[in-house]
């Protein structure tokens, strides 16, 4: 994750010290004077053939000196090169990196686990994501990560419903990529989208946690979306009703020959970049221009193919902003643009952390009762960390299909908290 790393800043041409520093003619008193180290026929010009000059003669006398040493003591002269190229390899592997994110200075590091090597992103001071090097690169670090996994016990049911298991699967929040590599790698199948709001986040993924190769591998499969999660799913869901809506034979077979026809002939270049995208999780990412994206009603009106937005199998929520959980994300309204974009009994799955070492449940109870609101079936399923979390983690599992999921727990009504709701949603509820 090389990009972005902060480098200690030299003083550059301004430093003091410099030409005209104190090597400068003191007694100077104006252009007039006369051998100061500035006058014209002072050292004050660098000629930089000399400077290469200068190098390429060190470089051989470095040379001349290392072969005479070899041929002197060959061994000796090896053994110290090699020890300067392991302490190199050492220092690149082990040695932090720091990245400037928008959530503030992350640091990049490997660590011995057991017998593995691990790359962790560490940021607010808690880990973030981290992967295995080498050829377990795709595997997991964190339980919980590879807990997301329940999203496919869907698959039965989904089956029934639609003719095909967990296909379609979004997740918000990138972090190190760590559940999207294993997934995609696991199912050769599965199509995703991923939405990570900070770009540095995205490029240290690409250049430290193996994302640039699973791009390769995924291919179309994989789609990475630069974006707020809480706007994407909304603009989301407003896709999927605008298309709903309008594809049941609410197309026209022919256009006025004038009238509109500017607005075709827009619409139509429009949907021609779009046709090959209808399939893509991405598809439905806000504009982050200034023009107004065409609704799905005026293609209809306007005689062009509405392009058919993809509701998704399973929902994934892993974002945080260091230790805290995205709110925006945690609220009834925003699990009722969630469940707009699932397909019926598709799964919703979120990652709930514990406070206090895990005698603070607060948030997972307030997250359970928010769910309850929307979804006609919450789970709760507990992660066994032993290695790397301070806290308890818990996926929370809502759907409205029959799905049944190993491992979770039951709870009561004297379990659930207060609802979340957006902060104008809870003033008006309040008055």
């Amino acid at each position: 994750m090389s990009n972005g790393n902060i480098s200690p800043r030299s003083g550059g041409a301004g430093s003091s010290g410099g030409m005209g520093g104190a090597g400068g003619p003191v007694g100077s008193d104006g252009p007039g004077s006369s051998g100061g180290m500035g006058g014209p026929g002072g050292p004050a010009e660098n000629n930089p053939l000399e400077f290469v000059g200068t190098l390429m003669a060190l470089a051989i006398i470095f040379i001349v000196v290392v072969l005479i040493e070899l041929w002197k003591y060959p061994w000796q002269v090896w053994a110290f090169f090699a020890g300067c190229f392991l302490l190199g390899y050492i220092c690149l592997r082990f040695w932090p990196h720091t990245v400037k994110t928008a959530q503030g200075r992350a640091f990049i590091y490997t660590l011995l686990v057991g017998r593995r090597l691990v790359r962790v992103f560490r940021l607010g001071g808690v880990y973030q994501s981290a992967t295995n090097l080498g050829l377990h690169w795709g595997e997991p670090v964190f339980t919980y990560h590879r807990a997301f996994d329940a999203v496919f016990e869907a698959d039965r049911v989904l089956a029934a419903q639609t003719g095909h298991g967990v296909h379609r699967v979004l997740a918000l929040g990138g972090g190190g990529f760590a559940w999207p590599k294993h997934a995609l790698l696991a199912r050769p199948d599965l199509i995703m989208g991923v939405v990570e709001i900070d770009p540095k986040v995205i490029e240290c993924a690409e250049a430290w946690f193996y994302v640039d190769r699973l791009k390769k591998i995924a291919g179309k499969r994989l789609h990475i979306i630069e974006g707020d999660g809480r706007a994407y799913v909304e603009q989301r869901a407003k896709q999927i009703a605008e298309g709903e809506l309008v594809l049941p034979g609410a197309v026209p077979a022919e256009l006025p020959a004038v009238e509109g026809a500017a607005v075709k002939e827009e619409v139509a270049e429009e949907t021609a970049a779009e046709e090959a995208a209808a399939e893509e999780p991405s598809a439905a990412a806000p504009s982050t221009g200034d023009t107004k994206p065409i609704s799905q009603k005026d293609r209809s009106a306007h005689g062009v193919r509405p392009r058919r937005v993809h509701r998704f199998d399973a929902i994934v929520n892993d974002t945080f902003t260091g230790e805290e959980p995205v709110r925006a994300l945690a609220t009834v309204e925003a699990a009722r643009a969630v469940r707009a974009c699932l397909t019926p009994d598709g799964v919703y799955a979120m990652n709930v952390v514990s406070r206090e070492d895990g005698q603070d449940l607060t948030f997972l109870r307030d997250e359970v009762a928010t769910l309850k609101e929307v979804f006609a079936h919450v789970h709760v399923l507990p992660v066994d960390e032993p290695v790397w979390a301070g806290e308890d983690n818990y996926i929370v599992l809502a759907t409205d299909g029959p799905t049944v999921f190993d491992g979770t727990i039951p709870y009561d009504d004297d379990f659930l908290g207060s609802p979340l709701y957006d902060a104008g949603a809870a003033e008006g509820a309040l008055a």
